[in-house]
């Protein structure tokens, strides 16, 4: 084909607006639009090539792949070995265990599903992943996959002109899935080939289908294109629901550009836009782990100059001296496949990965203190089969451990869910079991409907369960209460400034203690826990920032005190003059999570928590012995 330089304008734009996004959003709040942009070029361009070849009877799968490995992998896989071998020196075993983790799934281009999988409640911030930019290719490299399969299936069942329509139909699918998914599951929606196919296909359709424009309308209709695009860079912001229908928009700006198929256009034929264009690959490969470095350093905005222009930079020399190796890309087969030197060296990448995820960033170069900290960071190994997120019936809930004769309950919250496993430890040596109740998020909703809580229907069907099933005597009740009460978070530590307490507000406080009535009227003892004192950051950063301070690990303090109680003094003010019954007994996780000036994250070498708010199983199992030693008790307050 002749060259596209309005193409390679095109890639400029895209390139430009997702890296100034990234490192000034506040700038360009819709600048992520720049992906959707280069997923349309790759459509029209890889369809071009297909069907030119199909029309010349030349066409080749396996030519096809491995031209596309040639082109991809080698710049992608050197900025993986790059940052393995700086991180080995760098990064802590837990951050080198999960950058061993995106770089394998990287070069398998299947980063975009783990990050999906990742991105769900107790999913890192995307600027600590430096690798999180990668998702796109793998969404790009498993479209190379299937296209050109799907065309030759078509091509040899079809007419040209129904192969046409059956990809437009394919397109308006693959959109109405988007804008049917992305409202219900964004996350699935922004990382999935299905919803993102469409605006590849677009691109297709820009060459399967040519618009013959008078030379006149060109230029304003490339214009508008552009117009198109820069409007999406500023109306959408990452509060828009995404792709969806929105994504229309800078596609269809994308669709105009490549339609219009005008060279001579300044705005895009510039020597800037150029060069700019040809290592847009690069420059997109490199600048997102400048992002992250600025961020987890707490750099200044001079530092996002800075990282905007060595993008630039690096982005030039990858391509000057990666991109530009000649790899034979002709007459392939099975042999010249296992001998393409870009996919050993993949293959290699994705080796030392995976080595470095499953062996916890090679831990073992770490002190012992701090790797039997790591290992304490650790959720209840049953949590993702017993902690659910949508109504399941009480009678299915797990029990732990002794089936038969479950004489306690636990219901709540995600934290309640190490708590349950705990607890059910604790009981295995008096033969006693428990059944475990916990939604995600779920705020105590007992007398309400689903227009209150999403988790109404089960927080009261479970809730009746446990009051009228007469084997169960003990009940432990805990919420992420302050949370659901006046929101803020340990994000937001330590302004307590905009922490809001409403009519809503009052509301729950009610519902909490209608609950604890409940089961008060029909149990032996009802065990409601105070706040778990939450953390300013993740455990293992807390961690890793001790170790390198000054390598003591035995205790780390997490957070003050008086943050804490002040965080919480609605509903610890609340616990304290309530009128519960006597068998109610309140358990403050304070008393062994906290001294008198500050609440730890570790105590004597344990971790006390596996993120930033729930608590470990260690954690959990000292709030678990409290409980079991107040069992013969009256009430315990602070």
């Amino acid at each position: 084909m002749q060259f596209r330089y309005d193409i390679n304008g095109l890639r400029a734009i895209a390139v430009l607006s997702v890296v100034i996004f990234h490192f000034a959003e506040e700038k360009l709040p819709g600048g992520f639009v720049g992906v959707d942009v280069f997923f349309v070029i790759s459509g029209y361009l890889m369809t071009s090539i297909i069907i030119s070849k199909f029309d010349k009877r030349r066409f080749n799968l396996m030519d096809f792949y491995l031209a596309r490995v040639n082109r991809i992998i080698p710049a992608l896989a050197f900025l993986c070995a790059s940052l393995l071998i700086i991180g080995l020196f760098t990064l802590s075993p837990v951050e080198y265990s999960k950058l061993g983790k995106q770089a394998a799934s990287s070069v398998l281009f299947l980063s975009n599903i783990i990050y999906y999988r990742d991105s769900g409640y107790f999913a890192e911030s995307s600027l600590e992943n430096w690798l999180l930019h990668t998702w796109s290719l793998s969404v790009e490299w498993q479209f190379y996959l299937l296209y050109p399969v799907a065309l030759l299936v078509l091509n040899r069942l079809l007419s040209r002109d129904k192969l046409k329509v059956a990809i437009v139909f394919a397109t308006f699918l693959s959109l109405v899935l988007s804008a049917w998914l992305t409202p219900k599951n964004p996350s699935l929606s922004y990382y999935a080939l299905p919803t993102r196919a469409w605006e590849m296909l677009i691109g297709g359709l820009a060459f399967l289908y040519p618009i013959k424009i008078y030379e006149s309308l060109r230029k304003p209709l490339a214009v508008i294109g552009v117009i198109l695009i820069l409007i999406s860079c500023f109306a959408f912001s990452e509060k828009t629901s995404w792709p969806g229908i929105s994504a229309l928009l800078p596609v269809a700006g994308a669709y105009l550009i490549i339609i219009a198929n005008r060279n001579e256009n300044i705005l895009l034929n510039n020597r800037l836009f150029q060069a700019l264009g040809t290592w847009s690959y690069s420059i997109y490969l490199w600048h997102w782990p400048l992002v992250v470095f600025i961020y987890k350093n707490e750099l200044n905005e001079a530092f996002a100059i800075a990282g905007f222009i060595l993008s630039i930079a690096l982005g030039y020399l990858s391509y000057r001296f990666i991109e530009t190796i000649k790899f034979d890309d002709r007459n392939s087969s099975i042999r010249t496949f296992v001998a393409n030197k870009p996919l050993i060296f993949a293959t290699f990448l994705a080796l030392a990965g995976s080595f470095s995820f499953f062996t916890n960033g090679l831990i073992h170069r770490a002190p012992t203190t701090y790797q039997n900290l790591i290992e304490d960071v650790e959720a209840s190994p049953l949590r993702n089969r017993c902690h659910t997120n949508e109504y399941v019936a009480p009678e299915e809930a797990c029990e732990y451990f002794v089936k038969g004769n479950t004489t306690w309950a636990t219901i709540g919250d995600s934290h309640s869910v190490e708590l349950a496993y705990a607890l059910g430890q604790e009981l295995k040596a008096t033969n006693e079991g428990l059944k475990h109740f916990s939604f995600s998020g779920c705020r105590p909703s007992y007398g309400k409907n689903e227009d209150f809580s999403k988790c109404a229907k089960w927080y009261n069907s479970s809730l009746e369960f446990i009051a009228d099933e007469r084997k169960i005597q003990n009940v432990v009740f805990v919420h992420r209460y302050s949370y659901q009460l006046v929101g803020g978070s340990n994000k937001t530590y330590p302004d307590l400034r905009n922490l809001r307490f409403d009519n809503e507000s009052v509301e729950l406080l009610q519902n909490i203690d209608r609950a604890i009535h409940k089961l008060a009227s029909s149990k032996q003892r009802v065990y409601v826990l105070y706040p778990i004192p939450e953390l300013p950051t993740h455990i293992t950063k807390l961690i890793d920032r001790e170790l390198s301070v000054n390598g003591e690990l035995v205790s780390i303090e997490g957070t003050e005190r008086s943050w804490y109680e002040e965080r919480n003094a609605v509903i610890i003010n609340h616990f304290k003059s309530a009128n519960y019954p006597d068998n109610v007994v309140l358990i403050n996780p304070a008393n062994y999570f906290c001294g008198s000036e500050a609440c730890f994250s570790t105590k004597g070498g344990h971790s006390l928590y596996f993120d930033d708010n729930h608590v470990s199983n260690y954690g959990a199992s000292l709030i678990a012995e409290d409980v079991i030693q107040n069992k013969n008790s009256g009430i315990s307050v602070l």
